[in-house]
């Protein structure tokens, strides 16, 4: 018998797509979702100049080696490159070398920032902030319609959480109410095997006596 309750709390993420838009990478993102990474695959250069917030680099040559080596195969991973066939490129190298997970982001870094994606680097410091930056309507406004195209909600991330809960807390207490059933029986048995060894005692001691 094994407890999965910690395994029912903590919800499964669900598979990626093999190719995603940036909304549902920003939705992520915004909603604190956990385990994945995400991989710049152009030169380091233009790595510094500017990439996505949390992007690690790792340039397409060379990239199977270092990934091998730093990231686990089931992790799910989002990787863009400085045009599709370069992005293209570095996934099937991702998925020839066992990452299971691998997702490409279509449009890169111009289509992370067409959305408002958050974005360092030495040049995208120096550029001015978008219209919704310090607008928090305008924010909210833009991450409904990120929502509408296909992103979770809160409301069902929240809903997807609780049921997750629920069904590992059942599973806990089914697995508490089993083995306490399996106690008692293995109890009963224990008893009824003492009594059984007294009552032949008993017996032996009755026929000595009437010897």
């Amino acid at each position: 018998m094994t407890n999965n309750l910690a395994g029912g709390i903590i919800p499964p993420q669900p598979p990626i797509e093999s190719q995603s838009e940036a909304h549902v990478l920003k939705t992520r993102l915004e909603w604190g979702e956990p385990a994945f990474t995400i991989l710049d695959v152009r030169d380091r250069n233009t790595f510094n100049e500017g990439h996505i917030m949390g992007a690690m680099p790792m340039p397409v040559d060379g990239l199977a080696e270092r990934a091998v080596a730093s990231l686990a195969k089931s992790r799910d991973i989002y990787v863009y490159g400085a045009n599709e066939e370069e992005t293209a490129q570095a996934a099937q190298q991702l998925r020839s070398n066992g990452f299971e997970r691998v997702s490409q982001l279509k449009g890169g870094l111009a289509a992370w920032k067409e959305i408002g994606g958050p974005t360092e680097g030495v040049v995208e410091s120096t550029t001015p902030p978008g219209a919704d930056d310090y607008n928090v309507v305008d924010r909210l406004k833009n991450h409904q319609e990120n929502l509408q195209k296909g992103g979770t909600s809160p409301t069902e991330a929240i809903k997807r959480g609780a049921s997750n809960l629920k069904e590992g807390i059942q599973e806990g207490a089914s697995n508490l109410k089993e083995s306490i059933q399996e106690g008692a029986s293995n109890l009963k048995e224990g008893i009824e095997e003492k009594a059984s060894d007294v009552k032949e005692k008993a017996s032996d001691v009755k026929e000595g006596i009437q010897e």
